[in-house]
């Protein structure tokens, strides 16, 4: 009878703890963004439409979000504890496993580096240097954007203290900043300044260096704990959040549902046939079209795309050493996990069908 009643024990002792690590519907998963606001980008494809269509139901997962005021502050919201996975750019990633934070980037979300830094047509600020003396925008202090500007500053030679940097936030809160001549110039992303032409300020990019050709920015990235003893649990957010961004290619005005579905804060969700949702819709497929290969429509001809060879991280590790991002000229061993890719791609993009 004692042995029974300690079994007993043992047993709800141990569906205890199950149920506190999985929670009622999944194992529980955060995410943190690398913006503070909900924005038609990497966060509808790759966490609302999987949500919203049951994906991460489907593989056990119960995934929440956690807005951060860039990928800095993400990475430190991952190494907190306070997330388990983090959205953030690839120089950022590097930057953070050079201070030794154990950090490890597993699996991909963008090709492309997609941020530029823009100045109204018409401005004369035409080059890099003529940005000295200027005023020029971020997201924040904390982003991407943030770091891009000063690598930029320094491959072309230009002391980053000849430029006032401000934060202004992304989108129609950048296209505010430059209509009220608070800055001259904004380094941002793609589908903020199209959020910002449709705000009514259009800008031309300034030429950037060659070495930022190869480069990609927002990636998945994970604690070494969680790497190492939850590595399923890793794929299994990965394919879902994959999923999500087949069938928005796919199914655009579906996706855009769901979107709205999920965050209803979205720019045209109180009116979806609008002119506003229309412009929702298109910064989306913008933002998407830097995750997927270009010129290719048919998903099942993507193969294992967003698997980034070694040279392309390569690259991202080389821009971040010259750029002095990184003290150290870090391997990509040191930042890039590419185990867990197989298992990620285990899906058949042709079984995912348009949920009416």
């Amino acid at each position: 009878m004692h042995r029974s009643t300690t079994f007993f024990a043992s047993f709800i002792f141990v569906f205890l703890s199950c149920l506190a690590a999985f929670g009622a519907d999944g194992r529980k998963l955060v995410i943190a963004l690398a913006r503070n606001t909900i924005t038609p980008a990497e966060e509808n494809y790759t966490y609302a439409v999987p949500k919203q269509l049951g994906y991460f139901t489907e593989e056990g997962l119960d995934v929440s979000i956690l807005p951060t005021d860039g990928s800095t502050a993400a990475l430190q919201a991952l190494a907190s504890g306070s997330a388990d996975i983090a959205y953030a750019s690839s120089a950022n990633i590097a930057a953070a496993i050079d201070k030794g934070v154990k950090l490890k980037a597993f699996a991909g979300i963008t090709l492309e580096w997609p941020y530029f830094i823009g100045v109204p047509k018409g401005s004369d600020i035409n080059t890099l240097a003529d940005l000295k003396g200027k005023k020029v925008g971020v997201i924040s202090l904390a982003s991407a954007s943030y770091s891009d500007l000063i690598a930029n500053l320094k491959l072309a030679s230009i002391n980053p203290e000849d430029v006032t940097i401000v934060p202004v936030g992304a989108g129609a809160r950048a296209a505010a900043a430059i209509k009220a001549h608070h800055v001259d110039a904004i380094d941002s992303y793609t589908d903020s300044f199209t959020i910002m032409a449709q705000n009514g300020v259009e800008v031309d990019y300034l030429p950037r260096p060659a070495q930022m050709d190869k480069l990609f920015s927002v990636t998945m990235v994970t604690n070494q704990k969680l790497l190492d003893n939850e590595p399923q649990i890793l794929a299994a957010f990965a394919r879902a959040a994959y999923k999500g961004m087949i069938y928005t290619k796919l199914y655009p005005d579906s996706a855009l549902h769901y979107s709205f579905k999920e965050f209803p804060q979205l720019l045209g969700a109180s009116n979806p046939s609008g002119v506003e949702a229309q412009d929702t819709k298109q910064a989306m497929a913008i933002a998407l079209s830097y995750s997927i290969p270009r010129g290719e429509s048919d998903p099942a001809k993507w193969g294992k795309w967003l698997n980034l060879p070694k040279d392309r991280w390569q690259a991202v590790l080389d821009f971040a050493y010259s750029s002095r991002l990184t003290a150290e000229k870090l391997s990509v061993d040191q930042v890039w996990d590419a185990r867990l890719m197989p298992d990620i791609y285990n899906f058949d993009p042709k079984t995912i069908k348009l949920k009416e």
